[in-house]
Parts: structure tokens; C-alpha cells; sequence
């Protein structure tokens, strides 16, 4: 039995629609991994989207020396330079680092590291041009 044409039309523009679109969870298709670190990852690429972000939410996923170093003001001005951002490829996976490429609809790449302490809280995080 042959599908019909639109059935088959459908299934062709259903394929074009999902491979060119990146994921709900800005992870391009890339798989980040269920581990701690992979965690925080998809909630930062939530959180950018919705910047700025209230101070509890931020201690929640932030280390206590992170946010030290980078205070919640600094940290949502950085964080909404980065709308839309995407992980494009991730080079290192370890449960509490992620190594990889991630870049924002304006065409800017950066190489990215993030990792998380015992406390399965963020306790680095880089965004560097490329």
C-alpha cells in the first residue's frame, strides 16, 4: 500500500522542518548528556532566553564563588547577549565538564567550557570568541 502524495508531501516537509531547526533546548540536535554539568547547560540555555534571571533562581544553579566573582547584575548583562545561543558541537563530555562550540543567531561563535562542583552547582563558565 503507497502513502498518497500530500501523506507523502507531509512526511518530506515534516523531515526539511526538523532538520533544520535546532532544538527547543538550543542543543542544535547535539545530544548533551543527563549527567550533572549536561543539566546545568540546558538550564543555562534556557535561562539566556529569559534574562534577567532573580537572584534565587541564580544561587540555585550557581556556585556561591561564581556568583563572587561574577554577581547576579553581571552575570543577566552577559546573559542577554546571548539570546538564542546554541550548542553547535561539544568536543569534551565528562559528568562535571562540557567542552564545546556554541554560537547566537548574529553569526558569533565562541568556545565554550562550563563545569559544575560536587554540589552539581555551575562553578566555571566561558564563553570565548572565536
Amino acid at each position: 500500500m503507497r502513502p498518497s502524495r500530500a501523506l507523502a508531501g507531509l512526511f518530506v516537509l515534516l523531515a526539511v522542518l526538523l532538520t533544520g531547526c535546532a532544538s527547543a533546548d538550543g542543543s542544535k540536535g547535539i545530544v548533551i548528556p543527563d549527567s550533572p554539568v549536561g543539566k546545568q547547560m540546558r538550564w543555562y540555555l534556557d535561562a539566556v532566553n529569559r534574562a534577567p534571571i532573580a537572584e534565587g533562581e541564580l544561587k540555585e544553579h550557581l556556585s556561591q564563588d561564581f556568583l563572587k566573582e561574577i554577581p547576579p547584575q553581571r552575570f543577566n548583562e552577559i546573559a542577554q547577549g546571548l539570546t538564542e545561543l546554541t550548542v553547535d558541537e561539544l568536543s569534551s563530555t565528562k559528568p562535571t565538564v562540557l567542552i564545546g562550540l556554541t554560537s547566537i543567531p548574529l553569526g558569533q561563535k565562541y568556545d565554550t567550557k562550563i563545569s559544575v562542583g560536587t554540589d552539581g552547582k555551575i562553578d566555571y563558565l566561558l564563553f570565548e570568541p572565536k
